[in-house]
């Protein structure tokens, strides 16, 4: 018995593999791309690469450097959530999308921990987090990155109360100093990090690869 035992044990882990294999075939190129490519990954640590050697100068000279940084796709990599719904045959929607920030199992995009990393080493480098994270799930969010080891306790995180709390309204409470922001003042920000256009001011001061950094994201957003 022991001997069929051992014997059956590896050609079930070989089927799970191919089943996952041809799972991973129908998925839809969209996910396969973000999951799969080694080009997605490039893209996202060459980004972060720029960024870090942008912004030296802005961080050296500045007494408290911010940057503003989106959350999802941009930090944290919910693809995870996506093969979820394309495997239950559903579409996004806030219910599903709380739940599954709330297990706290989001990766991260490729180079982002390290240029985090390397970033707070500047003096008093803070990071302000505007997401359309729901505010609900702010502690998830913190635990989350916890776990991925870029949370730091000086960090701000600005996410969403309702629909009508924009990120165009969130940024200018970080620049004027107000509300949300009453405690800190007004901030001057050397850099924006995001995976869509909405994450960006329009404002000339800032140009992409120099102070704005965007990820790619084919999953979802507005085109």
């Amino acid at each position: 018995m022991r001997v069929l035992i051992i014997f059956l044990f590896p050609v079930f882990l070989f089927s799970q593999n191919l089943n996952d294999s041809i799972y991973l075939e129908k998925a839809p190129n969209d996910i396969r791309w973000v999951t799969e490519s080694a080009e997605y990954k490039m893209m996202c640590i060459q980004t972060y690469r720029t960024a870090i050697k942008s912004i030296h100068r802005d961080c050296e000279k500045t007494k408290n450097p911010i940057i503003i940084m989106d959350i999802d796709e941009t930090v944290l990599d919910n693809s995870g959530y996506q093969v979820e719904l394309f495997k239950n045959s559903m579409n996004y929607h806030p219910e599903t999308w709380n739940n599954w920030v709330a297990k706290e199992i989001s990766e991260l995009v490729p180079g982002a921990k390290k240029f985090i990393l390397a970033y707070k080493k500047y003096s008093n480098a803070r990071i302000i987090y505007i997401s359309n994270r729901d505010e609900k799930t702010l502690i998830a969010t913190k635990n989350n990155m916890k776990k991925l080891g870029i949370y730091f306790e000086d960090d701000i995180f600005l996410l969403r109360k309702n629909k009508e709390d924009t990120k165009i309204i969130r940024r200018k409470e970080v620049l004027n100093g107000n509300n949300r922001m009453e405690d800190y003042g007004a901030q001057k920000v050397i850099a924006y990090f995001g995976d869509a256009i909405g994450d960006f001011p329009r404002n000339k001061k800032y140009k992409f690869s120099k102070n704005k950094f965007i990820f790619p994201n084919p999953m979802y957003g507005q085109w």
